[in-house]
């Protein structure tokens, strides 16, 4: 007797319903940080339900099999949309988070069900009557990829590249795996301190308050209105749209209406949150912000520093000090992997990074395919 799969979609208000389900399935071998009940709780929480505009809404699918919850996707629907080279997002359906600190996506699920996600793919088809479906930043080579590139391998439309520093077995090995020019930066930062009565320094955090965490958060913010309000000078149509968006985004950003409140949230009630707070004297001056996967990966989300200390790079030299001064000091750290998630920026080549990938997928669903399917609301 083949399997009964059910699948039932909840809103943003019924989330909550979703804990227990949820919890039981967050620790399969693909799960990372970014699928946790708790990571999604503050998306739900500080961002979805006040981020969406006309023909736009976040739900949840849950495939129950024979009665049990075997799966859940976080969805965005997104009945209107445009994408010109690149800039804005077209019509479809996407994985919640894909335009935020959400670095891996996936569906939620303690072992992967093919028959849970066909299940999934018809039903929210069918019920919003959509045929394009956007899956992107799926960890290659996890459970989700290998279903998708079986029965939709024609539909990868691209990788994007990650950056992890490996293990070492102490800070000299570490040290020999960057670059040399990695270490005479290295060097001349440190040089620029002391010859400026500099004090920068770096503190853990395992804990953090609310005001703090805010305080630490402002800086992200005040940053990011400068990196951005940089491309509000260029020309171009397409730097044009650009510039809409980006004074858009600085706009919320300076009203504290900021969609990214997520991270605050995550900062102060996840258990696993981890920060490297960078200092000058007692001053705050940035952070490494991340979320420690077990006791063996830490995902960093956020680095960035005030603009006023660029000269210093205090970011980079906060990884070295966070090395050399916490992992690795009294022979720990030797099975820890810093994964510095999606980018490429250099300084994480400099401190011996290693690249893996994700992998991007384009649905798109035949008309028979949406008309059917065993949905409940």
């Amino acid at each position: 007797m083949s399997p009964e799969i059910e699948i039932r979609f909840y809103d943003t208000k019924r989330f909550g319903e979703l804990k227990e389900m949820w919890e039981a399935l967050e620790h399969g071998k693909d799960m990372t940080v970014f699928q946790r009940y708790i990571w999604y709780y503050g998306l739900n929480e500080q961002y979805l339900k006040g981020c969406y505009g006309i023909g736009e809404k976040a739900v949840y699918a849950v495939a129950f099999k024979n009665g049990k919850a075997a799966m859940i996707a976080p969805l965005h629907i997104k009945k209107f949309g445009w994408e010109y080279k690149g800039i804005g997002s077209a019509r479809g359906i996407y994985i919640i988070g894909e335009w935020g600190f959400t670095d891996y996506l996936n569906f939620i699920y303690d072992e992967f069900d093919t028959e849970c996600a066909d299940a999934i793919i018809a039903g929210v088809t069918a019920k919003f009557r959509m045929k394009s479906l956007y899956f992107h930043f799926i960890k290659k080579g996890n459970s989700f990829d290998a279903f998708l590139t079986e029965k939709y391998g024609k539909s990868k439309t691209g990788e994007t590249i990650c950056v992890q520093v490996p293990p070492h077995s102490s800070f000299e090995e570490f040290h020999k795996t960057m670059t040399k020019y990695s270490r005479q930066n290295i060097r001349k930062a440190f040089n620029r301190e002391n010859n400026t009565q500099m004090e920068i320094h770096i503190e853990e955090f395992n804990n953090i308050s609310q005001s703090e965490a805010e305080e630490f958060f402002s800086i992200y913010l005040a940053r990011s209105v400068s990196k951005n309000e940089l491309n509000l000078k260029e020309d171009g149509l397409k730097k044009t749209v650009i510039k809409y968006f980006n004074k858009r985004y600085n706009d919320n950003l300076k009203s504290g209406l900021s969609k990214s409140n997520y991270i605050v949230f995550n900062m102060v009630n996840n258990p696993d949150s981890y920060m490297i707070g960078i200092f000058n004297n007692d001053k705050k001056i940035g952070f490494i912000y991340g979320i420690m996967e077990g006791s063996h990966v830490w995902r960093n989300i956020i680095v960035c520093f005030d603009e006023e200390y660029k000269y210093y790079t205090p970011g980079r030299t906060a990884y070295f000090r966070y090395f050399r001064d916490i992992l690795y000091a009294n022979g720990g750290g030797t099975e820890m992997i810093t994964d510095m998630s999606r980018g490429t920026e250099r300084h994480k080549y400099e401190l011996g990074g290693t690249e893996h990938y994700l992998v991007n997928y384009h649905l798109r669903q035949h008309r028979k395919n949406t008309e059917e399917s065993n949905v409940n609301n």
